[in-house]
């Protein structure tokens, strides 16, 4: 197998084989394997049973077409189809793109394999309708697909198809519990599938370097036109991005996340800046631009970061680590286990837990009798000091479980949320725009545009209005939680 990256170093992919399979502990797995007896046969033969299983699947021969609500037929090439029907690939469809936030908008109950499909559509037709031009000052435009060799073109396809495989259930929901316990991340997770499972066998087959498709999703590929593969897909105006605010509104029925994209594409060129290829937007993009840009904020005020489907969010994460804690998972385990769990299973995981009130909270989720919002206050609303404070306990789930149990000293009762959203506002005023110049281009960033110049100040805005701390608890605690707060964490009263 190719090497792994840094986050994974210490992962045993033969260990990690097992318990994604078999569902047991490293620890029962190594005794039985010492013991080398009726247990050790017992779980060769769960291993050996699942095998089969998966197994049951013929190699593709001809394209398909799928049937997609958002953008029509996607057509799909043989080793396409050989991609998406790897297990890894299947169990997608049983996590939902937004985790929880069908009990807020019951149309959201989308899947993480519906967004990757699509994500793939969008990068074939990026080939089809994105120019490039090695020569701004000679004016002249080129498909994508002449820049990319026939290689470069399948490794875009694939990542597309791939970039979310990696994901544990309920998507992004629980992934603050993981990167607290393990420091994993779902891109991570997604590493290790497509260089240590089936997925890698097929990408194999069809002279795709595995390798080459984890560089690209993880930003450190050396080729140069790889590199430009990593902008399309991570970046703040990706194909990622493109297909889920679209698919996200359309599903939830929030109507905020529609925007022209196909104005996007067409108007998207591919440009030298200093010696990268690099993703730029003609000038007349601007409108559209604006109407991406603010679909996609709207998005975060009104859908992503809505109360409820915040609280909702906020308890099965804090649920997921107090139950790893109890648990003790080793970072085999949490490699192996999520992604091996579906969105049923992690509940079922959780209602396992001896610790009373992480059941309680699947119980919460299961019946829609969610904590309500007893505080909310905007983070500038605190000194600096202060602020940074809140900042640091939104990625330490251990101190923020601390702060907790001083806002009132039963544990569960009372769970607190710092809401950070990546805006990437900084990332986008720096977005390359190509204007004219006499008979030839230049390239500027967004923030140099006069015209653009309005959505700067929108997106400055944002990001000071919309992170937050809140803190979700049951309303006859309100009071008594509102005082643990102040005293812990002092307004600016400046700001008062």
């Amino acid at each position: 197998m190719d090497a792994l990256n840094s986050s994974l170093v210490d992962v045993d992919p033969e260990i990690v084989r097992i318990i994604r399979k078999t569902g047991l502990r490293e620890s029962a797995i190594i005794t039985a394997k010492a013991d080398n007896g009726s247990e050790w046969s017992r779980i060769n033969n769960i291993v050996a049973a699942h095998d089969r299983m998966v197994s049951m699947v013929q190699k593709h021969t001809q394209q398909k077409a799928v049937k997609d609500p958002v953008h029509g037929a996607i057509i799909l090439a043989p080793w396409e189809l050989d991609v998406i029907s790897t297990w890894a690939m299947q169990r997608l469809r049983y996590i939902k793109q937004l985790g929880p936030t069908h009990l807020v908008y019951p149309g959201a109950t989308h899947t993480r394999f519906e967004h990757s499909l699509g994500t793939n559509f969008i990068a074939k037709k990026c080939l089809d309708v994105v120019n490039y031009c090695n020569d701004l000052s000679s004016g002249e435009f080129y498909p994508l697909s002449n820049l990319l060799s026939d290689y470069h073109q399948r490794v875009f396809r694939a990542v597309a198809l791939l970039h979310d495989v990696g994901h544990p259930p309920t998507s992004h929901t629980i992934e603050p519990a993981i990167k607290s316990w393990s420091n994993l991340e779902h891109t991570d997770l997604g590493e290790f599938l497509i260089l240590n499972t089936e997925i890698s066998e097929v990408l194999s087959d069809n002279g795709i370097k595995p390798l080459d498709v984890a560089d690209v999703i993880h930003g450190r590929a050396r080729d140069k036109h790889l590199r430009l593969l990593t902008d399309f897909v991570d970046s703040p105006l990706d194909i990622d991005k493109t297909d889920y605010l679209i698919r996200d509104a359309h599903f939830s029925g929030a109507e905020l996340g529609l925007f022209p994209a196909e104005r996007v594409l067409l108007t998207s060129r591919v440009v030298p800046v200093e010696g990268e290829y690099k993703r730029a937007f003609m000038l007349k993009a601007l409108h559209s631009l604006e109407a991406l840009i603010l679909s996609r904020n709207w998005m975060f005020s009104d859908l992503y970061l809505h109360h409820a489907v915040r609280v909702a969010e906020a308890i099965i994460n804090k649920a997921t680590y107090e139950r790893l804690r109890e648990a003790k998972l080793s970072r085999n385990e949490v490699v192996g286990f999520f992604t091996r769990m579906i969105d049923a299973d992690l509940f079922t995981w959780l209602r396992e837990s001896e610790i009373s009130f992480v059941r309680e909270y699947a119980d919460r989720i299961r019946f829609r009798r969610l904590f309500k919002v007893v505080l909310h206050r905007p983070l500038e609303a605190f000194p600096s000091d202060i602020q940074a404070k809140l900042r640091a306990l939104a990625h330490d789930m251990a101190a923020l479980s601390e702060v907790e149990l001083e806002l009132h000293e039963t544990p569960g009762r009372v769970i607190l949320d710092v809401v950070l959203p990546k805006l990437s506002a900084d990332k986008m005023k720096q977005i390359p725009i190509i204007r004219p110049v006499n008979s030839s281009y230049e390239i500027v960033t967004m923030d140099e545009v006069k015209e653009a110049q309005p959505l700067i100040q929108v997106l400055r805005q944002q990001n000071i209005t919309i992170p937050s701390v809140r803190v979700y608890s049951e309303p006859k605690f309100r009071e008594p939680i509102s005082k643990s707060f102040n005293r812990l964490f002092p307004q600016d009263a400046s700001a008062s």
